[in-house]
């Protein structure tokens, strides 16, 4: 059995592993990753699989600061370790920085498929934020699959970086799927209208305004495609109702 070193002798090689890892850090980044991945490993033990372990554990019982303290170092030792920048992305957004988080999720995730849960999440962040572009390029080597909700947000996505052909076959998805609230009628009939086929918009017009009347932009919409097809005055009426 291998005998474990006294403790005055780790004491005294923790102290040198670290002033070694330290002179590397600022001097040569290569040496600062050999040498504490050699006191990770070596020194406590620890294999690359273990430590990404610890990190989802940390994960689950929600210590995401420690986490984040955590997986800092072992981002700059372990740069081809994706696991350890996902953790740390989804830590961030837990810690209120979703900004960091999402592009470091978006750095880990490169071409690589993500597991679903993760891509609702990542996904669903970018919505928020608006960032049409990246979700696109997600879903370049990801398949919203079965889930309406992803369909909706690649649709919303595509209608709004100009892809009205790719716009309407996403949110036709959605709403075949379950996504039948007024704004994903509403954003179907915008593409319908925005590839030049207002006949094909107008029933998806008329179902949002359906499902609320209240909505400025909805009726607007609605109003528009009765005055290109010709039927003033139902577009009068409407716009009368949102100056009331």
């Amino acid at each position: 059995m291998r005998r474990k070193p006294k403790p005055i002798l780790r004491y005294f090689m923790l102290i040198c592993i670290a002033g070694i890892a330290i002179t590397a850090y600022f001097y040569n980044a290569e040496g600062y990753s050999f040498f504490m991945s050699t006191y990770y490993e070596k020194f406590l033990g620890q294999s690359v699989e273990q430590q990404i372990e610890a990190g989802e554990t940390m994960y689950e019982n929600r210590q995401f600061a420690e986490l984040k303290e955590y997986l800092h170092p072992r981002i700059l030792v372990y740069p081809d370790i994706m696991a350890f920048k996902k953790l740390d992305g989804l830590a961030r957004i837990k810690l209120g920085e979703p900004i960091k988080g999402i592009d470091m999720l978006l750095t880990a995730a490169g071409t690589e498929r993500m597991p679903g849960k993760l891509l609702g999440e990542t996904v669903g962040h970018l919505f928020e934020m608006r960032r049409y572009k990246d979700i696109i390029e997600i879903f370049k080597s990801n398949d919203p699959g079965g889930n309406p909700t992803l369909h909706y947000q690649y649709g919303v996505a595509l209608f709004e970086t100009g892809n009205m052909a790719g716009s309407v076959r996403q949110l036709k998805q959605a709403i075949d799927g379950g996504r039948t609230d007024y704004e994903a009628y509403h954003y179907l009939g915008r593409a319908h209208a925005g590839s030049g086929n207002m006949r094909m918009a107008l029933p998806y017009f008329e179902r949002a305004h359906n499902l609320n009347e209240n909505d400025p932009d909805v009726t607007r919409s609605l109003a528009d495609a009765y005055r290109a097809l010709g039927r003033y005055d139902e577009a009068a009426r409407l716009l009368r109702s949102i100056r009331r």
